[in-house]
């Protein structure tokens, strides 16, 4: 999203953050406090798979490892 905000390919702004030392990093999370924000979703869509976990996680500002 950001790449398209700046008119760039993501593979460049990719680059141009390396280059920086610009990082991204995975949230902060302990495996309970994951755990819990998980039943929860399941909660309200329990047929739902790890996509709209992984999704639900990052629209709530979260950035985790998918295994």
């Amino acid at each position: 999203e950001l790449a398209r905000t700046l008119g760039l390919h993501r593979n460049t702004l990719r680059l141009f953050m390396k280059h920086h030392g610009v990082k991204r990093k995975y949230s902060e999370l302990t495996n309970a406090d994951l755990d819990i924000l998980v039943k929860e979703f399941k909660k309200k869509r329990p047929d739902s798979g790890i996509r709209y976990i992984v999704g639900f996680l990052r629209r709530n500002g979260l950035r985790v490892q998918h295994r």
